[in-house]
């Protein structure tokens, strides 16, 4: 525990979060000390699952790369009829996400129409704009790589990648929840696909008011 003294606030620290009774944590709850106690949580079950991931070797993470790019054909096949024509949002792996660069190449030559998503603002839901491997790129507002184009579209299909996640398909990324408020304001809602490890799977992320569950999951294990 840090000497802050906001640390005081907490009803539990981090590491007794995971022995309390998952309702507690529910996700129509709105009290002010279990919200504070879920983002403890978080922010310690996060660390540990990127430095975890960040372990991977180079030939572990080509193998989930490739793993996750065959279950994704799967799925787009059997739920999309091959999503030709279709909007799909990828994204830029950082942090040793998962890397689908090379996926999303093969869809765009197939016809299938690539976006990325783009930060306007640290508080504001993400745009997206399109993609192609000959895409002219720029850095965006972390320094991630975006389309330079000033071209926006509207996805039906979301991939999002994700550090963690649960059976209710709740997703644990980086704290910023551009993707909930991406999700909450789409109309209409794309399918949302969490992209991530097997090992990234939780008990129960404590989901909050503002969580928004996604569709599918998508780990080198197969689709959940």
């Amino acid at each position: 525990m840090s000497n802050d003294p906001s640390d005081k606030d907490y009803a539990s620290p981090a590491c007794m979060a995971s022995e309390i009774a998952p309702d507690y944590f529910g996700p129509v709850a709105a009290d002010p000390v279990q919200s504070r106690d879920a983002e403890r949580w978080r922010k310690a079950e996060r660390s540990r699952l990127i430095e975890t991931r960040e372990a991977l070797s180079a030939s572990a993470r080509k193998a989930a790369d490739d793993a996750i790019a065959s279950h994704l054909d799967t799925v787009l096949a059997e739920r999309f009829g091959g999503a030709e024509g279709m909007v799909i949002t990828g994204y830029w792996p950082i942090r040793s996400e998962i890397d689908l660069r090379g996926w999303m190449q093969r869809q765009a030559k197939r016809g299938v129409r690539i976006a990325l998503p783009v930060v306007t603002a640290r508080n504001a839901p993400l745009i997206f704009r399109p993609w192609t491997p000959e895409a002219k790129m720029r850095k965006g507002l972390w320094k991630i790589p975006e389309p330079d184009t000033a071209e926006t579209c509207l996805p039906q299909i979301m991939l999002a990648p994700l550090v963690g996640w649960d059976s209710s398909r709740f997703r644990m990324g980086y704290g910023g929840g551009f993707y909930d408020r991406t999700l909450s304001s789409l109309r209409p809602r794309p399918y949302a696909i969490g992209i991530g490890l097997q090992s990234g799977q939780l008990r129960t992320i404590y989901p909050q008011p503002h969580d928004e569950a996604l569709d599918l999951i998508v780990t080198e294990a197969g689709p959940a």
